[in-house]
């Protein structure tokens, strides 16, 4: 399938246009995101893709998530009821509107729409001027005017057609306020310390969050997003732990490398000198040195990828909540603050010594040959192969 990539820096700062690019392409299909859905470890998808990586399953059984592995939970109802990224639905939008600003040659919907044109309509200027967020319609000058003499259409968010980049808080201020899940047609208002979810007016009243200590969003979002830098550092610290780990790997494997081939020349030297007798006891020597290496390599190599995705969940957690406090508002951040923090908290304390998928030994070689007249076997020497160490 092919991503259909917009040119975001044309109509928005660069770096925020790279930060949507980052979270609004769906990792099993690689295409732009449709119809969202978001795991309890904060990783979304098209509800298709996710639909289609659980087929086989059912509402009750717990399946790991197709990046993290972290298991969830099929809600009842089925894959359909997980909840939408509201967020990311936003940057959705964000991306639909900068690819309709982006054309040039953009004319008036609300003209169009009518059908056959009269006279006089045909004769005027139809090229857009602005777009309605709300009413998702690019209008024209005169079609704008008469939009802004409708009561019902004055609150509406206008975003002007131009060629400057539009500041990406600036373009998010055009979107309405997140809604309530349980009463869409409100917005998130508040934040229950005791419950720790975002609550709009009604559920305040209605559901005896009013006996609960509870602030407006804005008061509690610069909070909470502290709190997540906080679990970002500690997280990024992780990453560090992982590469220190990697690199120590793989200079372990220089060592095992160099000793091998150390080994391998000694063992030429002495096979030289010896009979077929001794040759046939260097191949079996070889063989099982050989195959210490290989096992060796392939157990550094079954370590070393746990340490790699480990690494990309971390950054992918990283972007994600990087991506949430620069483009997010308030209302975002509360909504998913908690999530985040109890996720960040996890990765938080990943262990490369303790967590890994495989325990991480390495291999001691040391070849010591003995010169006998006696026993040409005990003359050739042997191989002395130490596995299973653990790494220090």
């Amino acid at each position: 399938m092919v991503t259909r990539h917009i040119c975001f820096s044309c109509f928005v700062d660069m770096a925020a246009a790279s930060a949507i690019e980052a979270i609004t392409e769906c990792p099993i299909c690689h295409d732009i995101f449709t119809d969202t859905r978001v795991l309890p470890c904060i990783h979304t998808y098209c509800l298709k893709c996710i639909t289609t990586y659980t087929r086989d399953k059912k509402e009750g059984d717990k399946i790991p998530c197709p990046e993290c592995r972290k298991e969830f939970t099929i809600p009842e109802g089925g894959i359909s009821k997980l909840p939408k990224n509201y967020y990311v639905e936003k940057l959705l939008n964000v991306r639909t509107i900068a690819s309709v600003l982006g054309r040039e040659d953009s004319l008036c919907n609300l003209c169009t729409d009518e059908g056959a044109l009269s006279e006089s309509m045909q004769k005027r200027d139809r090229k857009a001027v602005v777009y309605c967020v709300n009413c998702r319609k690019n209008m024209c000058k005169q079609c704008h005017g008469i939009h802004q003499q409708m009561n019902l259409t004055v609150p509406h968010k206008l975003i002007e057609h131009g060629e400057s980049p539009i500041p990406m808080d600036d373009l998010l201020l055009k979107f309405p306020e997140t809604s309530c899940d349980k009463h869409p047609e409100k917005s998130l208002e508040y934040y229950c310390f005791e419950c720790k979810v975002a609550i709009c007016m009604n559920c305040y009243i209605k559901e005896r969050h009013g006996s609960h200590d509870c602030t407006v969003v804005k008061d509690v979002a610069n909070d909470l997003a502290n709190l997540m830098t906080a679990k970002n550092e500690g997280i990024k610290a992780k990453i560090k732990d992982c590469k220190s780990m990697v690199e120590k790997i793989e200079g372990e494997e220089c060592i095992l490398k160099d000793k091998v081939k150390e080994a391998k020349k000694v063992i030429n030297e002495k096979a030289d000198r010896m009979k077929q007798v001794i040759d046939e006891h260097r191949n079996k020597v070889l063989e099982k040195l050989s195959a210490s290496e290989s096992r060796q390599l392939k157990q550094n190599q079954n370590v070393k990828q746990g340490l790699e995705r480990q690494m990309v969940i971390m950054e992918s957690f990283l972007r994600y909540t990087g991506a949430l406090k620069q483009t997010g508002t308030p209302c975002d951040i509360v909504k998913w603050a908690d999530e985040l923090c109890v996720r960040g908290a996890e990765l938080e304390n990943f262990d490369v010594e303790v967590d890994l998928p495989v325990d991480y030994t390495f291999t001691e070689v040391k070849f010591e040959a003995t010169f006998s007249e006696d026993d040409v076997r005990s003359l050739f020497g042997d191989l002395d192969i130490t596995a299973g160490i653990k790494g220090t």
